[in-house]
């Protein structure tokens, strides 16, 4: 499962990014907005882009893999197939 290293809606608010500017710059949806905030990882790529973009950081320096029970199972169907 994918997670943020760090509060990434304090970080952009931090930066000068805010809702008002999300919505004003349409670079990232209200609602994209939104999701960073509350720490969902409902996003799209575009999003991530320009979460780099405006934090001047890589994908790997915002996200971390970290395997949970379910990506284990996953993992085992797909190994068990022909």
């Amino acid at each position: 499962m994918l997670e943020f290293r760090f509060d990434v809606g304090d970080a952009l608010e931090r930066a000068g990014f805010t809702a008002y500017t999300a919505k004003k710059s349409g670079l990232i949806g209200q609602s994209a907005y939104q999701k960073i905030k509350a720490g969902d990882m409902g996003l799209t790529l575009k999003s991530l882009n320009t979460i780099c973009m405006i934090l001047d950081m890589q994908p790997k320096d915002i996200l971390v893999y970290k395997e949970d029970e379910q990506d284990r199972k996953n993992l085992e169907k797909i190994k068990k197939r022909p």
